[in-house]
């Protein structure tokens, strides 16, 4: 599945203008997993009519896409990543990350696998040397790469996730999927998409209108 993958980032980049990704076959499979979603959220966001660029942690135009394969900070100096910046037909400008470190309510920082951030907001915390505000977060996806199921505890994790960001676009994502795990998240009206890996084209193509009519309620 790797191979897949890596495709999907490449061709990704490719949309977003740039020349090629960090993210290659012979990446960890997690790293690559995470990369895949971001990729499908850049398909969803293209829906919408955005336009793009990639940029680096310098706020510079960039042509390659490098994701972050730990947790970080926005505002991090040196460190070698890049974000993509899109732009929506009315002007709104946003910034897709991956593996971010991000404000929750209780002011307490945590990991974001993928997050779209309001590009004002983004600009203002690399200023500031600050981490983004939990209500400037637009879309979150917790990414799961696993072999055959999902231990339960993950979908408790993602409830304590989801219950820091109260907004309306946030999700759990998985290669593989969890009937128990589901049926919590329903019971707190939360969202699952399960089963979506380029081995599923009918789940990835489910899971990016459903990002795609989600966004626009927000953006």
């Amino acid at each position: 599945m790797n191979a897949a993958l890596a495709t999907a980032i490449s061709n990704a980049a490719t949309q977003v203008g740039a020349t090629a990704a960090s993210l290659t076959a012979a990446s960890r499979a997690y790293s690559l997993y995470e990369g895949f979603v971001f990729a499908c959220v850049v398909e969803a966001l293209a829906r919408l009519g955005a336009q793009f660029e990639v940029r680096d942690h310098d706020d510079n135009s960039a042509t390659t896409l490098v994701f972050r394969t730990k947790p970080g900070l926005i505002f991090t100096p040196g460190v070698p990543y890049t974000f993509v910046y899109a732009q929506l037909p009315s002007g709104a400008e946003y910034e897709l990350h991956s593996t971010l470190r991000s404000e929750g309510r209780s002011k307490v920082l945590h990991e974001l696998d993928v997050a779209l951030v309001e590009r004002a907001e983004a600009v203002r915390c690399r200023q500031a040397g600050i981490s983004p505000r939990a209500a400037k977060v637009k879309l979150l996806a917790e990414c799961k790469f696993y072999g055959r199921s999902l231990p339960l505890h993950l979908g408790r994790e993602y409830l304590g996730l989801s219950s820091e960001f109260r907004i309306r676009v946030k999700t759990i994502v998985s290669n593989v999927r969890s009937d128990h795990i589901g049926r919590m998240i329903a019971s707190q009206r939360g969202t699952e998409n399960f089963d979506v890996s380029p081995m599923t084209p009918g789940k990835v193509v489910r899971f990016v209108e459903w990002v795609a009519k989600e966004l626009e309620q927000v953006l």
